[in-house]
């Protein structure tokens, strides 16, 4: 036997026997709710430049994290392979210089107080690394 016919506004499956109406990603009538396609492209857009920005600024910040690692270890091999012949103190201030025979020399004396090639003034910190104070 033939099933009757439905109206038009009814979403029926010939082949189950059932109602689909809820299975749907459409209206099946008038009356049924608007169904919004969200903009997923728009989000998507939004979302890759917000981060690409975050990303942008830790690259930044890296870089200029990773420019001051690679001065302070120039600085504290630097002032370790200077001569000295006393034992710096932390905290304290040494002013660098190069000497007449050009090798470096570490001195307690200011750069006012003296006429020599002047490099820089240092601080040894806590960690035993040399620090620019100049």
């Amino acid at each position: 036997m033939k099933s009757a016919k439905k109206p038009d506004g009814v979403a029926w499956n010939e082949e189950t026997q059932e109602y689909i109406s809820k299975l749907l990603p459409y209206a099946t009538s008038n009356s049924s709710p608007v169904i919004n396609i969200p903009n997923v492209d728009a989000f998507k857009q939004k979302g890759v430049e917000k981060v690409s920005k975050q990303f942008q600024a830790e690259l930044e910040d890296l870089q200029n994290r990773i420019k001051s690692f690679v001065t302070l270890a120039a600085d504290t091999q630097r002032v370790y392979s200077a001569r000295y012949k006393f034992e710096p103190i932390v905290g304290e201030r040494y002013h660098l210089y190069v000497g007449n025979d050009g090798k470096d020399f570490l001195s307690l004396i200011s750069p006012d107080n003296w006429d020599k090639e002047y490099i820089g003034t240092f601080r040894l910190n806590g960690e035993y690394k040399w620090e620019r104070v100049d």
